[in-house]
């Protein structure tokens, strides 16, 4: 595939390094000639273009109009939508873009909803990480799904749970939760239905709308953790 990353810092050298190791054609669009050139000494490689990939022309002699994928990895989020919105106008490439601020998600999403931008936001990553090893020990996140909205999460029912004992029709979870599975000790994965019965053992498979989360997890286990 033929990338083209806006940004030479760490992290895109990084990630240039790693995809040049997997034979992928590659360019790093950097303004700061210095750091330019200093990206290509720890390379080893004359991947770096010296301009402002804010500017078509500079994306255009980059090649945008035959990228696979286009990174948009400053610092600066007005400078990462404005990547996007020109790569979106000139080529049909896939954009990952990083967010700095979790508050401009939204002007990214609203962009394109037929092929929406990957975002990728350290500072969501982070909070999440604490939340499950730190706030709440007793949930995990399988998987995200709709840009981080919807949540595949996994809660273990202890002793003395409001849960406990409860069909899954009483427990009143939020409109946006649904229970897909009962993981119980010697016992095959139950897909359940508003009858089963929960018990202080079991772990609950939820898909659940983020904001959610914090509701679904009082219900089951009975403290309400941070979303």
């Amino acid at each position: 595939m033929f990338i083209i990353i806006v940004g030479g810092g760490k992290v895109g050298t990084y990630l240039a390094r790693a995809l040049l190791n997997q034979d992928h054609e590659v360019i790093v669009i950097e303004k700061v000639a210095a750091k330019a050139q200093r990206m290509a000494n720890l390379l080893e490689n004359y991947v770096t273009m010296v301009g402002d990939g804010c500017d078509p022309t500079v994306l255009e002699q980059a090649g945008i109009k035959r990228a696979d994928v286009v990174v948009a990895d400053t610092g600066d989020d007005e400078d990462n939508l404005v990547v996007c919105l020109i790569s979106k106008k000139h080529s049909l490439a896939r954009c990952i873009a990083r967010v700095n601020n979790p508050k401009n998600k939204l002007i990214f999403e609203s962009i394109d909803r037929e092929r929406p931008i990957t975002l990728i936001s350290s500072t969501e990553v982070i909070l999440d990480a604490i939340n499950q090893h730190v706030n709440a020990p007793d949930y995990s996140i399988i998987t995200k799904l709709k840009h981080g909205d919807i949540e595949l999460v996994k809660l273990s029912i202890p002793a003395g749970s409001p849960a406990d004992g409860k069909r899954i029709v009483d427990i009143g979870f939020p409109r946006s939760s649904i229970v897909v599975a009962v993981d119980r000790e010697e016992e095959e994965l139950l897909i359940p239905n508003g009858d089963t019965q929960i018990k202080a053992g079991d772990q609950v498979i939820v898909m659940v709308k983020r904001e959610s989360r914090p509701d679904v997890r009082a219900a089951l286990v009975g403290v309400k953790a941070p979303a």
